[in-house]
């Protein structure tokens, strides 16, 4: 479970930083920083929010089991992957303009009327995605690891802390970091992680009796424990399950072949394209 917050909290936490980052260099490059204060504003409206919503979904799922709850639990877990791959894939689709968006968002806000109101609606529209998203991710983890809190508080403290540290190092000019590597990188991990979730879902409609689980292809509970030290780490990172269904196996595949191929899979221009028609008829 730590390590799964850690790697989602690391992914989700630095693009926080990244938006702010971006946001407050703009304002300090035309010198108003004195619109700094909104848009702490509007970005701990934001968390706050995310951490109201977070809560609220984390009751109803914890505690004594009651009738509904297996449905709610599958719905999250649904939720959470396809949440983080749509996220994955528009980060890495998106990201190139991200920073002229931001600032031309920004451009607005000043020009406009009700400035600070603007920076505030500004602050938490980009911040408020990110922050729901997280939360969704650990809700997903921490239904499937109930009773493991503190795991999970760790990973997610962990992984904020270090975000936040490269965005601030980031922010002032001491450190450098290759985004679009660490990007490309943390989109394959948590690829794997949302393959892992859509197994916790399958298992959570199997055991409601929605749909069978076919044969279930090896019991590994007196060797690899899920819930041990090494079975719990491989669960919360890839899914990993002692009792794994043909059923389970199926839908990952499913998933996660299409999901890596056309992540990794490389742009080719139109001109690119043309260039290379032309070289064959030729």
């Amino acid at each position: 479970m730590f390590g799964a917050a850690f790697l989602v909290a690391l992914r989700e936490g630095l693009e926080i930083s990244l938006i702010l980052g971006i946001i407050f260099s703009y304002l300090r490059g035309l010198n108003r920083k004195n619109t700094f204060k909104p848009v702490w504003i509007g970005a701990g409206i934001a968390i706050a929010f995310s951490i109201i919503v977070g809560s609220i979904l984390y009751i109803l799922t914890g505690g004594e089991e009651w009738h509904g709850q297996l449905y709610i639990e599958a719905a999250i877990f649904l939720v959470a992957v396809g949440i983080l791959s749509y996220m994955t894939f528009w980060m890495k689709r998106n990201s190139p303009g991200m920073n002229k968006g931001i600032k031309a968002s920004i451009d607005t806000a000043l020009k406009s009327n009700g400035g600070t109101f603007q920076l505030i609606l500004l602050a938490f529209i980009t911040i408020i995605r990110e922050g729901l998203e997280l939360v969704m991710f650990l809700l997903a983890i921490a239904v499937d690891g109930k009773g493991n809190g503190l795991s999970l508080g760790s990973g997610t403290l962990v992984g904020l802390i270090i975000a936040i540290l490269i965005g601030w190092g980031i922010y002032q000019g001491s450190a450098k970091i290759n985004l679009k590597t660490f990007f490309q990188a943390m989109g394959n991990l948590l690829i794997i992680v949302a393959a892992g979730l859509l197994i916790n879902a399958v298992h959570e409609f199997i055991e409601l009796g929605i749909i069978q689980p076919g044969v279930y292809l090896y019991n590994w509970e007196h060797v690899l424990d899920r819930h041990g030290a090494i079975g719990g780490i491989l669960h919360a990172l890839v899914g990993y399950t002692d009792h794994l269904s043909s059923v389970q196996l199926i839908v990952w595949l499913i998933y996660i072949i299409p999901a890596i191929i056309l992540f990794n899979r490389k742009k080719v221009s139109t001109l690119a394209r043309g260039a290379a028609l032309d070289k064959v008829n030729n």
